[in-house]
């Protein structure tokens, strides 16, 4: 069976776009809500970048390691809140718009710091959103697995479906890649 290609898939553009579409309202309340700059320091576009780095960091994290949920679906979350959400939410064109204005404003020192800042901090919520998404991961697992090993009673008529994956997702052993996924879809 011919694989289908990823470009080719209205659900992933259609996730996106609303995945988009809802990040930039969230972004520009961000806005709307916290002063737009003090001392050099646009805090709106910076919230908005952490908050993003911090959520897009542990959504891959999280779902790079939940091979207990279908190849598809992690696909098209990972599309639809990684891409979508957080891209829209996201912001390096204002970023940068706002250190080069600083700089060409006379602010030279403060948008630097800025610029630095925004990129250290991103990074170090990145790393906690990784670290957090691990150990969800990690108690999620430990959840499945002893769901797993809980011996079902087949005499019993109303325990036909099995207990054993009660999230109805497929379960695998290993972690799948995108390649993967695109191939069991195409099996499927």
């Amino acid at each position: 069976m011919a694989q289908r290609s990823s470009l080719a898939d209205p659900q992933l553009y259609l996730v996106v776009f609303v995945g988009g579409a809802i990040g930039t309202c969230v972004r520009y309340l961000l806005g709307l809500a916290i002063p737009q700059q003090a001392a050099g320091f646009h805090f709106g576009t910076l919230a908005a970048n952490l908050l993003a780095c911090f959520v897009y960091a542990g959504l891959s994290a999280y779902l790079a390691q939940a091979d207990w949920i279908r190849p598809r679906d992690r696909e098209l979350v990972s599309r639809g809140a990684g891409m979508g959400v957080c891209g829209g939410l996201s912001t390096m064109s204002t970023l940068a718009l706002e250190g080069f204005t600083g700089i060409l404003g006379g602010q030279t020192w403060q948008a630097l710091l800025y610029l630095l800042a925004s990129v250290v901090f991103g990074l170090l919520v990145a790393f906690a959103g990784v670290w957090c998404a691990g150990r969800l991961a990690a108690g999620h697992r430990a959840q499945y697995t002893t769901a797993a090993a809980i011996p079902s009673d087949s005499s019993d008529p109303s325990n036909l479906s099995s207990s054993a994956n009660p999230s109805g997702f497929a379960e695998t052993s290993a972690p799948i890649t995108p390649a993967d996924s695109e191939e069991q879809e195409a099996q499927q």
